[in-house]
């Protein structure tokens, strides 16, 4: 069995239709599908909203948006690689949306809206806005991302590194 947590927030989160434990026991999921996206977006929690709100926007644009509910990466990392490759294909412009930090989510996304210093006090709503988790920004830096990979040519695939065992003593000492 895997560890047990309540998670509990100070701000006041809309039910997130279509989720299920099954899902969210698997570290990610796809909370709305877009067949062939053109941008994917990742939430983990309460910045899941704010990413829905900007993929009904992108997508009444034209841009086809894909919203990944990723609750917990270590367990995401843990699926068949079948699995991953159909929540994140990797060579899909990829926005990760997270109101902790930016590290760690250049595995999953080529560009990150999180925070980078310290943060600020205030009401939850200030806050977010202050530092960017609005579906507003979200729109603006999708977009960006699509267009700058459209300039570019291609999209780097993530999953195509090497990953490391960096364990060099294998006997347990």
């Amino acid at each position: 069995t895997t560890p047990t947590v309540i998670c509990c927030s100070r701000s006041t989160l809309p039910g997130l239709e279509g989720s299920s434990v099954e899902k969210a026991m698997k570290g990610a999921y796809n909370a709305i599908e877009s067949e062939e996206p053109d941008l994917i977006l990742i939430g983990s929690g309460s910045e899941v909203g704010p990413c829905i709100d900007a993929a009904k926007t992108l997508s009444n644009a034209g841009i086809k948006t894909r919203v990944v509910s990723m609750p917990c990466q270590d367990i995401f990392l843990e699926q068949t690689e079948e699995y991953q490759k159909s929540v994140l294909p990797g060579n899909v412009p990829t926005l990760s949306v997270e109101a902790s930090a930016v590290y760690g989510w250049h595995r999953f996304s080529h560009a990150q809206i999180g925070m980078t210093r310290f943060g600020l006090s205030g009401s939850g709503k200030d806050v977010f806005a202050a530092f960017g988790f609005t579906a507003d920004n979200v729109v603006s830096k999708g977009k960006e991302l699509v267009e700058f990979y459209k300039k570019v040519g291609s999209v780097p695939d993530l999953s195509c590194r090497p990953i490391f065992d960096n364990v060099m003593v294998k006997d347990g000492h």
